[in-house]
């Protein structure tokens, strides 16, 4: 499971701590120090962060991320 963030991102700092409080391991990918990473978000279709990728599903929406990781915390 990968997290895509940027370092100014309040979005991206409450998903992080959802995730956490979830007991969820995530790898964080910045991808403003990660130009191959931040391709792979444009690739997938999406122009923002935080983008979530849990086994080739990708989430962008909050809402989707937060039931993602309801799902997975279940």
């Amino acid at each position: 499971m990968k997290l895509y963030t940027k370092t100014i991102c309040p979005k991206c700092l409450w998903v992080k701590s959802e995730l956490e409080a979830a007991n969820l391991q995530v790898e964080v990918i910045n991808i403003d120090h990660d130009e191959n990473a931040k391709q792979t978000v444009v690739d997938a279709g999406f122009l923002a962060v935080p983008v979530l990728e849990v086994n080739g599903e990708w989430f962008a929406e909050p809402s989707s991320i937060m039931d993602r990781i309801a799902e997975l915390s279940a």
